[in-house]
């Protein structure tokens, strides 16, 4: 799997993984911190860990939506970014299998706000999944970045 971390203004990392048929964000979280729904819930990823804002700057921003739409033609064959159509198509709420949990992704000029599926396990590591990707929904991803950095030209 490949993978490619993209830095934002305050120095936070996102972290890209592709490969075929897939592409993944990733974010560090700090393991210690204990879960803020109590003792129950100690062996998993305090949720507050689970948010991230990231902010970039505009050359960051452009750097991503390029890195972007070359992985997605690595990853995939015919790939041609649309607008979201379905419920298939769309990214802002998803469910993660692996996780048996909903999670979020939004995306403004520059500006990436995601939430990981809840239930991540600690032992897992401090690299957290922010979002796994199929072809649909990274087709519309890949739309709306474009759409938000041409607007941003204009």
């Amino acid at each position: 799997m490949k993978e490619k971390i993209f830095t934002d203004k305050s120095g936070q990392v996102l972290i890209i993984k592709h490969r075929r048929s897939a592409v993944f964000f990733e974010g560090k979280a700090d393991i210690d911190k204990p879960n803020s729904y109590g003792e129950r819930h100690k062996e998993y990823i305090c949720i507050t860990e689970l948010r991230k804002l990231y902010n970039f700057s505009k050359e960051e921003f452009e750097r991503f939506l390029e890195y972007c739409q070359s992985i997605a033609n690595e990853s995939w064959s015919n790939f041609i970014p649309k607008v979201a159509d379905s419920s298939r198509a769309d990214y802002d709420d998803y469910y993660d299998k692996e996780f048996d949990n909903n999670g979020s992704l939004s995306v403004r000029a520059g500006i990436i706000s995601a939430e990981g599926a809840y239930t991540q396990l600690k032992s897992n590591g401090e690299i957290i999944r922010l979002i796994k990707f199929d072809k649909r929904k990274f087709e519309s991803f890949v739309y709306d970045l474009k759409r938000l950095f041409d607007h941003s030209l204009a």
